[in-house]
């Protein structure tokens, strides 16, 4: 047996190796069927009914960004955002500067002598302003009656929460054109051997909105004059600042959170605060007959530790509001089954992060195997190779607002109310999957990417493993509809990126074979 087996070993692999060697290589188009296959390989493009429709919330909790303003814009009406958030004090950021090397520079006035306040100014960064940045935003801030829950998921786009009546600031200006003076080259002190030479710096602009909520009036002297901003709370809030002991239990019972809104006076902009690490209040404070140094103590909102690169799990619960009063154009949107054709709308369908915008496409009655075989009732043999969505922009459409960087496709039923499944007990979204994933799966969405080209730009959304489910399974399991939205309530990115979509040329493009 022995003898057999290695006298015989070079034998079965010089005949396994023929075989692979006279294997055919498989067609030029690259569709798996080897070149002796009688087969007929095209592709046929399927238009497809086109609509515009309003998904009802959009996911907002613990966002990449958090919103506050009032825009108005000829597509989709005036949009206000406000946001809403929990607070932490300082000591928790301390800790962590402190375990990472740093020197935190917040201190309590606890335990120093005859401590004085100065101001309380809110502070936040933002990289992005919707609408003008020329005139001053407007805000006003409250008191939440209530913290939020850490426990609830249910904050999205919608979620309303009870404020405290008397407000912490109304009608706060913040100028959104600020600017600052930045060393591009530090200066070089002169020595023996060269001369000195002096810093080279440069003006930048400074995105970040200062809104103050207390000021002490400081008397004409050596300076101008500065008028007070009175605020008992704050005031209030300094003198628990002065005892020992204050930590986040006695913050809690002062300050159960805050909300920042557009004032009602405000409009033409809406600012997009980023994970930065300046959103915070931050209260000034001095030693009684000593005007410097300044000293500082803040109570930290919004991404506080996913700003320093640390997971969003431990920041302080925050979410936006969005709502939109829409045009007469999109009325219909105001109900959860309304749609505007394509046709209403001058060939033309919407999609926009944070409003809800969404496009529908039809697929039952469109979409079937007949309607790639011309109609004919003989479909055996037909096998698909691959399906994209492609979605054409609308050229000189993204004046006001970006074109979102991506979409994505959802099963919705008549009502537009997206169709769920239950895995492990648990309800998902019916998001497309992605090519070569489990079709009725969760967690690998389908990414339909932009494409910049010079005719025209577009997004193609790869649908090969949903087509073929969809084409053999039975026919009443299928959605009529799929909603191409770019927010999932799986991402945290928010904006307010807006595409015009060339409705007549949204098209299914399904690459296909069929045994002659």
């Amino acid at each position: 047996m022995n003898w057999l087996t290695s006298r015989c070993a070079p034998l079965v692999a010089v005949a396994a190796l023929a075989v692979l060697v006279g294997c055919d290589k498989g067609t030029d188009l690259n569709v798996d069927l080897p070149e002796t296959t009688a087969v007929n390989t095209s592709y046929k493009d399927i238009p497809l009914e086109v609509a515009t429709v309003r998904l009802p919330s959009v996911q907002t909790l613990k966002g990449d960004h958090f919103m506050v303003g009032r825009l108005a814009d000829n597509v989709a009406g005036t949009t206000t955002a406000g946001t809403y958030s929990n607070v932490i004090d300082a000591g928790s950021i301390n800790t962590v500067i402190t375990a990472t090397g740093g020197i935190p520079t917040d201190s309590l006035p606890a335990g120093l002598n005859t401590p004085q306040l100065d101001s309380v100014v809110l502070v936040a960064g933002f990289d992005r302003v919707y609408g003008s940045t020329a005139a001053p935003a407007q805000f006003d801030v409250f008191k939440l009656a209530a913290p939020l829950d850490e426990r609830q998921a249910g904050y999205d786009s919608n979620t309303l929460v009870t404020l405290d009546p008397t407000p912490l600031g109304q009608n706060l200006t913040s100028r959104l054109d600020r600017t600052q003076v930045q060393v591009v080259t530090p200066a070089d002190t002169a020595n023996s051997t060269r001369a000195g030479t002096p810093a080279v710096t440069a003006i930048v602009p400074d995105p970040t909105v200062r809104l103050v909520l207390q000021r002490t009036a400081v008397p004409a002297g050596t300076r101008p004059a500065v008028t007070a901003v009175p605020s008992p709370f704050f005031d209030d809030l300094f003198n628990d600042f002065k005892t020992s002991g204050f930590s986040q239990p006695r913050l809690d019972t002062k300050l159960k959170g805050i909300a920042i809104l557009p004032n009602a006076s405000h409009a033409g902009s809406i600012v997009s605060f980023s994970k930065t690490y300046k959103s915070r209040i931050v209260v000034y404070y001095h030693i009684a007959g000593t005007r410097y140094p300044k000293r500082v103590y803040s109570i930290y909102f919004g991404p506080t530790f996913s700003g320093l690169g640390l997971a969003p799990s431990r920041d302080p619960r925050y979410y936006s509001t969005i709502s939109t009063a829409l045009p007469p154009a999109l009325a219909a949107l105001a109900t959860r089954s309304g749609a505007v054709s394509a046709a209403a709308l001058s060939g033309t369908s919407y999609a926009q992060e944070g409003t809800g915008l969404a496009t529908r496409v039809t697929l039952q009655g469109r979409v079937t195997l007949k309607s790639l075989t011309n109609q004919s009732s003989d479909t055996s043999g037909v096998v698909i190779n691959r399906a994209e969505l492609i979605v054409p922009i609308k050229p000189y459409t993204n004046v006001l607002y970006t074109n979102p960087s991506q979409l994505f496709a959802l099963e919705v039923d008549a009502n537009n109310v997206v169709l769920q499944r239950t895995i492990n007990y648990v309800p998902v979204e019916r998001i497309v999957q992605a090519d070569g994933q489990n079709p009725v799966g969760t967690g690998n969405p389908a990414t339909g990417v932009i494409t910049d080209a010079a005719a025209q730009s577009y997004y193609t959304i790869p649908v090969t493993s949903y087509l073929q489910t969809y084409l053999y399974n039975d026919p009443a399991t299928n959605p009529k509809y799929l909603v191409l939205t770019p927010s999932i309530r799986s991402s945290s990115a928010l904006s307010l990126n807006r595409a015009a979509l060339d409705a007549n040329n949204i098209r299914l493009r399904v690459y296909y074979s069929r045994k002659r």
